[in-house]
């Protein structure tokens, strides 16, 4: 029986938590400890010192002293923080956790921001889990940009606080003036992450995925086909890390934000020819 790491590669905001926590439901899926465990971003991306902060803090508040035994913080702290010095720990964990049962058959780390990591990156985590009988598949699900960015703002709205009756008008003035800014584009460059998997893994052996086609049987049954699962009925009214609009983006902000990132839908509709890419990313009637 095959045993499939899945490498969640993002994107932010494009229904990865959703797809954990389907698959999670499996009798043939492995859960560990976490859904996102930031270690292979906290080893490579100078943009993630904040998460790569945290998990070396994190170790050393629950970690110093006497922690008990059975001290289930203590013990994953210690774990995440060997993952990230031998990233041997990490092949290890999730083998160990295919081996659970006869019939476990997928485990994954699902952490958006490992679509920014390096084609080196990609090749270790490839032949780490080759040289002990486990095949990778990179999950890569994408999004409208405009659709994606915004989002992302309303949740660093909700993360912030800021007050209820004036953040409709903040996160629409935020989003015209950061666009650009590296935390949102590097999570938008779709193209830059396809072209590293593709060439890593092989343009067949991805899974391709689009947040406005995810909610479908058609879609989830075709990624229980690649991940080697039984298929399971979903709950489609379930929305997880959901980032409600209180408005609607003026049409000239969308275009702007459209133009600017005019490559990234270029290179997505020329990589998916058989995506009705002007049907579902309502923002590309400005660029395609």
């Amino acid at each position: 029986m095959t045993k499939t790491f899945l490498l969640g590669a993002g994107c932010q905001k494009g229904g990865t938590t959703w797809l954990y926590q389907y698959l999670a439901r499996s009798p043939q899926f492995a859960h560990g400890y976490r859904k996102e465990y930031h270690v292979l971003d906290s080893l490579d991306l100078p943009s993630e010192e904040q998460a790569r902060k945290r998990l070396l803090a994190r170790a050393a508040e629950q970690i110093t002293g006497d922690p008990e035994p059975g001290n289930r913080l203590a013990a994953t702290s210690a774990h995440r923080l060997s993952m990230f010095l031998d990233q041997q720990f990490y092949f290890d964990y999730f083998t160990g956790l295919l081996h659970r049962t006869p019939d476990t058959r997928v485990a994954a780390d699902m952490t958006p921001s490992y679509g920014m990591l390096p084609v080196e990156r990609f090749e270790a985590v490839r032949d780490g889990f080759a040289r002990r009988g486990v095949r990778t598949l990179p999950v890569f699900l994408m999004r409208d940009p405009v659709e994606r960015i915004w989002s992302q703002a309303r949740m660093h709205a909700r993360l912030y606080k800021r007050h209820e009756a004036a953040r409709a008008e903040e996160i629409t003035e935020y989003v015209a003036a950061n666009y650009t800014r590296p935390a949102y584009a590097a999570r938008t460059a779709f193209d830059e992450t396809i072209r590293k998997l593709d060439a890593v893994f092989g343009p067949d052996d991805v899974y391709y995925g689009f947040y406005e086609r995810l909610f479908t049987e058609a879609e989830t049954r075709r990624l229980c086909a690649m991940a080697g699962v039984d298929y399971v009925e979903p709950d489609f009214d379930q929305r997880v890390h959901f980032s409600p609009k209180t408005s609607e983006l003026p049409e000239d902000t969308v275009r702007t934000i459209a133009e600017h990132y005019r490559g990234v839908y270029a290179a997505v509709a020329e990589r998916f020819p058989d995506i009705p890419l002007t049907d579902i990313w309502p923002s590309s009637r400005y660029v395609l």
